[in-house]
């Protein structure tokens, strides 16, 4: 579904749907919900297109995230991707990320802090 998404958004903006970018949406499709970091996203794509750049991948990012497809942040020193960029919460729990869709919990946060609030992440231990 998130692919079908990203393919429609990318085709209605003009942009071309090279072999390198429909890869990015396949394991972006594929590893989404694990929040992915930008080595993981670019050691599967070098898996099928070797030559791929750190700044191809990069481009592309920056390209669904200001469709609206994607946000980035950062865990530990390492930029992630989100495919769900519906407002929730990131519970961050070792090394996985659990998101949590509380619209409840979404309006107390925007409320008390007077912002619009789209991603927040929430550190556990």
């Amino acid at each position: 579904m998130w692919r079908e998404k990203a393919l429609e958004g990318l085709k209605k903006s003009g942009y071309k749907l090279t072999p390198q970018r429909l890869r990015l949406l396949e394991v972006l499709n594929e590893l989404g919900k694990s929040h992915p970091s930008l080595t993981e996203l670019l050691d599967r794509i070098r898996k099928e297109f070797p030559t791929m750049s750190f700044s191809t991948l990069y481009s592309n990012l920056m390209t669904l995230r200001e469709l609206d497809l994607v946000e980035l942040f950062s865990l530990e020193g390492e930029t992630r991707i989100e495919i769900n960029t519906e407002p929730h919460i990131n519970i961050i729990e070792g090394n996985r990320i659990i998101d949590v869709n509380d619209p409840e919990i979404i309006d107390t946060i925007r409320r008390k802090t007077g912002r619009r609030i789209k991603l927040v992440n929430v550190l556990v231990e």
